[in-house]
């Protein structure tokens, strides 16, 4: 089983989720979620994390925390870990309460943190049963929902001292004070109206960093361009390396392999189709997340999606006969991702 990629250092922000076993219960009463806040807190002053969200729903938590040492595997272990003896204790069981490791998503502060939060703050009308109700009702429940940081960021009585309110009611314009909080309420209703399905999780990277091109291309080359890492073991940090930004860097280098004229790999009736066929694979493979596969095969002269995806296939099945062809497509990987 593929370890989730841990990537810490002083100030990281991070979405960490985790559900229970089987996506089983984790909180039998209100009790069980009296302590785990309890626990969260302690847990928050023996590391010095910031919380600056949480959420609590039936077999799983959200939480949103900013980690200023470094340090949230220490803090996720004593916070799980006295949990779950909480738990077991109290309800005569044993054996594992979470389903496997906590999901900890490496998230730009600058410019998730907000989005991110409302994501957090949203979850209570976001399940199934609810899907149906009107806007009127679901903004009802989200002000009463007693098991959510949202309240202590619009009401001042429900503020919680483990919870750091202002670093995101900075970011709504208007601060910690009563303009900022309705401003935050505003902002969190608005997303009622949204498809609730946050569609900014498809911008997730190597299943461990949400952040714009900068921040991910910055991740990779501080921390883990430089790094001896099992790619089978780790295999999100494939996906965090540096891509090419445009065709034409691509067909460069596949040009300069093959021998061949860079303008002849645009023409569907090149000279090498072999080669013509690389360039449209790593055209897709690298080009996916800054632009569309339609646009990517008008660029290619013409290609259409659905050729596109038979060159794929082709190219693989050659790839398995062809020892010389493969290594040429992975000698051409290596040199695009350096």
């Amino acid at each position: 089983m593929a370890r989730p990629l841990r990537i810490e250092y002083p100030g990281a922000c991070y979405h960490v989720t985790c559900r229970g076993n089987e996506r089983r219960e984790i909180f039998a009463d209100d009790r069980d979620r009296k302590r785990f806040l309890e626990i969260l807190a302690e847990s928050k002053e023996i590391y010095g994390v910031e919380v600056h969200g949480y959420v609590v729903m039936a077999n799983h938590f959200h939480l949103l925390v900013m980690t200023p040492e470094a340090n949230l595997q220490k803090f996720m272990h004593r916070f799980n870990t006295s949990y779950t003896v909480h738990y077991n204790r109290r309800h005569r069981r044993s054996g594992h309460l979470y389903q496997g490791r906590y999901k900890a998503i490496l998230v730009d502060a600058d410019n998730y943190l907000l989005e991110l939060s409302r994501y957090l703050h949203l979850n209570p009308v976001r399940l199934k049963r609810y899907s149906q109700l009107e806007v009127k009702e679901k903004r009802k429940i989200i002000r009463t929902y007693p098991w959510s940081s949202y309240r202590g960021y619009v009401y001042l009585k429900h503020r919680q001292p483990f919870v750091t309110y202002s670093t995101v009611l900075e970011m709504v314009g208007g601060g910690d004070d009563r303009e900022g909080r309705k401003g935050y309420a505003d902002f969190v209703m608005g997303g009622i109206l949204q498809d609730m399905n946050i569609t900014f999780w498809q911008g997730v990277r190597g299943q461990a960093v949400l952040g714009s091109d900068d921040f991910v291309d910055w991740i990779y080359e501080r921390f883990l361009a430089h790094t001896k890492v099992d790619r089978k073991e780790f295999p999100g940090l494939w996906e965090l390396r540096k891509r090419p930004e445009t065709i034409e860097e691509i067909a460069r280098e596949v040009a300069r392999e093959f021998e061949v004229e860079e303008a002849s790999l645009y023409r569907r009736r090149g000279v090498n189709r072999v080669a013509r066929s690389v360039l449209m694979e790593l055209s897709c493979l690298h080009l996916v997340r800054r632009m569309s596969l339609a646009v990517i095969g008008r660029e290619l002269g013409g290609v259409s999606v659905s050729a596109l995806s038979q060159n794929r296939s082709r190219l693989a099945e050659r790839m398995k006969d062809d020892r010389q062809l493969r290594q040429r497509f992975q000698k051409l990987e290596r040199a695009l991702s350096s």
